[in-house]
């Protein structure tokens, strides 16, 4: 009968124990995956507002100083980005179709260093 207590309660600590080192490995790989994902958007974020400066000064070296310009993007299940890039200035809606098309092309030739992103740029219509 002792030998079974014995037996029953270092069981009981040995499985205690087991759950308590295998929830300390789970935290820790946690941890370091949220830490990963953090500098990663980070690190997006930067670029990010780098690609939207760079079609502000596109914008403003052909004469639509003061442009707003927004960038949203989705984050797909496969990891890659897809961004829609919208333009507003109000003598940017007074070009006819043409213009615009020359203009949106002018800023998709702008590079994005990081690839399986996609881009839709538009224009906002008031």
């Amino acid at each position: 009968m002792k030998n079974l207590k014995k037996i029953t309660v270092t069981t009981i600590v040995t499985a205690v124990l087991i759950f308590i080192i295998a929830f300390g490995i789970c935290g820790t790989v946690f941890g370091k995956s949220t830490g990963r994902r953090r500098i990663e958007e980070q690190y997006y974020s930067t670029l990010e507002q780098e690609y939207v400066s760079e079609i502000c000064n596109l914008l403003e070296e052909r004469g639509y100083r003061n442009s707003g310009v927004t960038m949203n993007r989705v984050l797909q299940e496969d990891g890659s980005r897809q961004y829609t890039v919208t333009i507003h200035h109000r003598r940017i809606m007074k070009l006819d179709l043409n213009q615009q098309k020359e203009l949106l092309d002018a800023c998709g030739m702008i590079d994005f260093p990081v690839e399986n992103c996609k881009f839709c740029y538009e224009f906002l219509i008031m």
